[in-house]
């Protein structure tokens, strides 16, 4: 199978070398990666990987004020290795596919289907102040519960298709207009067919989800440390919107011991393995962020953001009858206004 993993990173070096090797070990055969305003020595890493021909790297520059991931999107969209994949799906370095054992890319998308909506669970930070530079997938265990209530949780990625479909999207690809595309969950049963027609809907809050054989771990918040690197980066699609406290309260679940991405270690440790050769590159990246690091914690702005991120620890499950509770203030204000 031609499968493809398709993303758009900005300053994500350290972590870069960990996700491919994860996701070739998954069974993406190669990588179409675009990039932009890289600082952290990642464009000679993301270079060597290109000659390699382990990735194809598409460095571009974002125009205007426009959402960076959509112009990445109408970017990548056009690729001729986007266009003649078997499978496909756009997705973050710090979100790993998680498969039931012995499950394959292909044997997830059986013939008959289009895309197959993979969602979100929330990692937090596993109480881990400092960063280490080992695999995020060994470092972080504890999670959101699956049923967590909150929409924000339950948002997903997609593999699919691109031949089904008229055009990349964050989410989930864009329809052809005479065509509407079959979508099977991740439980192995079909989607409604209104699933399909509602193009804009992007989380599976509200649908049955029970018995899954893949999803993807988001470690969104990762250390402490980490974590202020990220809120200097930005948002991949808002980079002038701010990742604070907000964010972390949003996403630092640690509620239960999640170890099911386990089994796929032993293939994301052998494929890391082939990419020594990419190592001192690697190690580039690192110090530069080590460098910004020690800069930003010269702050006293920056160590009051990590002494509260320390305090706030871990963020509590909301209950349905306070979500219920929450979105009706949410809509009385809304009608108020």
């Amino acid at each position: 199978m031609n499968t493809l993993a398709i993303t758009c990173i900005r300053d994500e070096g350290p972590w870069l070398l960990d996700w491919i090797a994860h996701h070739r070990a998954a069974g993406f055969s190669h990588f179409l990666i675009a990039s932009h305003d890289l600082s952290d020595g990642s464009d000679a890493l993301l270079d060597a990987l290109s000659d390699a021909d382990i990735i194809t790297h598409m460095p571009f520059q974002p125009e205007g004020e426009k959402s960076v991931q959509w112009q990445a999107m109408k970017f990548l969209s056009k690729h001729p290795l986007y266009k003649s994949a078997d499978l496909a799906l756009f997705f973050d370095v710090d979100e790993y596919l998680v498969l039931d054992e012995g499950l394959t890319l292909d044997a997830l998308l059986p013939q008959g289907f289009d895309a197959v909506p993979l969602r979100w669970h929330l990692f937090g930070n596993s109480g881990i102040g400092s960063w280490d530079d080992r695999p995020v997938t060994e470092r972080f265990t504890m999670a959101a519960p699956d049923e967590i209530a909150l929409p924000l949780a339950h948002f997903f990625k997609t593999l699919h298709r691109p031949s089904a479909f008229k055009a990349l999207g964050i989410h989930r690809p864009k329809p052809l207009k005479d065509r509407p595309a079959r979508w099977i969950g991740a439980n192995g049963k079909p989607m409604p067919d209104a699933f399909a027609e509602q193009s804009t809907r992007i989380n599976l809050f509200g649908l049955p989800q029970e018995g899954a054989r893949a999803w993807l771990n988001h470690y969104s918040v990762r250390s402490v440390e980490e974590f202020v690197l990220k809120s200097v980066r930005g948002l991949p699609n808002h980079m002038l919107k701010p990742i604070g406290h907000g964010y972390w309260a949003e996403r630092n679940f640690n509620t239960l011991e999640d170890r099911r991405i386990r089994w796929m270690r032993s293939g994301a440790d052998a494929a890391r393995a082939e990419l020594a050769a990419f190592e001192p590159l690697h190690a580039t990246t690192v110090a530069q962020h080590r460098a910004r690091l020690k800069a930003l914690t010269a702050q006293r702005p920056v160590i009051e953001m990590m002494w509260h991120l320390t305090l706030m620890a871990g963020s509590t499950p909301p209950g349905a009858t306070q979500l219920a509770a929450h979105l009706a203030r949410l809509k009385a204000l809304a009608q108020d206004n």
